[in-house]
């Protein structure tokens, strides 16, 4: 009996309303409805059967192309510069990446919807994950949803000597100086001086490198 009345406790505690703000929504606690390996197996035979496994792995294919093969094949690269094979440059005609350099697992650099550039000097180096945007949505009509908006875009510029920590967002119209440090999961909205270390969201200088 005891032991029904602590199930019973325990059960309308993780119940309860976590409120940290207004209308949030309830949260409960379960269980984890896990599938067995017999599942996923169907699942997979299924996938054959239909031939939906071909187009996935097609459409990966030809998105791969696009903006990996293309995109390198469409940028100006410079020699001895090194670009991991999970990163990505969209708009490959509107960038310039400077010799020597290391772009890292799962970049994303995109060159201006029109005209914008993302220019890198030498010996630029990212981390994992770096994203490099010289575009972004527009947000000003709240009345127009924000995917049917037209683009802004400003060049991105990138000095020699510059190591972006990785998970880090450069966003359009942004000037990083030369020898800049800008540490791991920076957001950088605004020009970062030459040979400073630089962090945060929004980024901000920290302190200049001896």
């Amino acid at each position: 009996m005891q032991s029904d009345t602590n199930a019973l406790k325990v059960k309308k505690y993780y119940q309860k309303k976590i409120s940290t703000g207004r209308n949030m929504i309830e949260k409960q606690k379960v269980k984890y409805l896990k599938h067995s390996k017999w599942y996923y197996l169907w699942q997979i035979v299924l996938s054959i059967i239909t031939l939906r496994v071909f187009y996935d792995y097609a459409y990966k294919f030809a998105y791969y192309v696009v903006n990996h093969t293309i995109g390198k094949h469409l940028a100006e690269i410079g020699e001895g510069t090194k670009i991991h094979a999970t990163a990505f440059i969209r708009h490959g005609e509107r960038v310039k990446i400077g010799s020597h350099g290391l772009f890292n697992h799962n970049n994303v650099i995109q060159g201006g919807k029109n005209s914008a550039r993302v220019i890198i000097g030498d010996y630029v180096q990212t981390g994992p994950n770096v994203m490099i945007f010289a575009f972004n949505h527009g947000t000003e009509m709240s009345g127009v949803p924000m995917i049917e908006q037209d683009y802004y875009e400003a060049d991105v510029v990138i000095e020699d000597d510059v190591w972006i920590g990785a998970c880090s967002v450069i966003t359009a119209g942004v000037h990083i100086g030369k020898g800049c440090v800008i540490g791991a999961g920076s957001v950088v909205t605004k020009d970062m001086p030459e040979y400073t270390i630089c962090g945060g969201i929004p980024c901000k200088p920290l302190k200049k490198r001896e």
